[in-house]
């Protein structure tokens, strides 16, 4: 299994970098934009317009990964109660249930991409096009069903959470 997923963690990390790399050039555009508000008493223009789409960005692309090194919230204090046997077939509910709200959550964020591109929507100062990074974010969610889908299958043949060794290690 560990072979197998070796691939689906190096794609779902590199996306998960760029959400940071995003995430930080926003911070940096916030405090940039408030220093030239106290130095020039006016905003950067369009600021406003460049964070809202990265945050879109930020926050989709980090969730394969999440998914794949099993960092979501769990509450395991039942299976800590129950037998090994129904603590795994409780594990397996829970990768079952994440996999579904993920089909939910694209499956939503597409109809909203396909509203914005049908609106023709544009950012207020920019006027750049809002639908393509709604696109990028609904393709990240989409990314995170077979990301699940694996998580799910490593559950069932009871291979849990493996240890992810940091970059660089073996």
């Amino acid at each position: 299994m560990n072979r197998l997923e070796r691939p689906f963690l190096i794609v779902s990390r590199a996306a998960a970098i760029l959400g940071v790399l995003f995430l930080l050039f926003v911070a940096a555009l916030s405090v940039a934009d408030i220093l030239t508000r106290e130095v020039t008493g006016r905003p950067i223009r369009g600021a406003y317009d460049l964070s809202e789409l990265m945050t879109i960005i930020v926050i989709a692309a980090c969730f394969p990964a999440g998914l794949l090194e099993r960092r979501q919230i769990k509450v395991a204090f039942l299976g800590a109660l129950l037998p090994k046997g129904a603590n795994r077939a409780l594990e397996v509910f829970g990768a079952l249930c994440t996999g579904a709200m993920f089909l939910a959550i694209a499956w939503y964020v597409t109809l909203h991409a396909q509203r914005v591109t049908a609106s023709e929507e544009y950012t207020m100062i920019l006027h750049w096009p809002v639908a393509p990074w709604w696109w990028v974010a609904a393709a990240c969610f989409w990314i995170c069903i077979p990301a699940q889908t694996f998580v799910l299958v490593a559950e069932i043949l009871g291979h849990g959470t493996p240890d992810h060794p940091a970059d660089g290690e073996a």
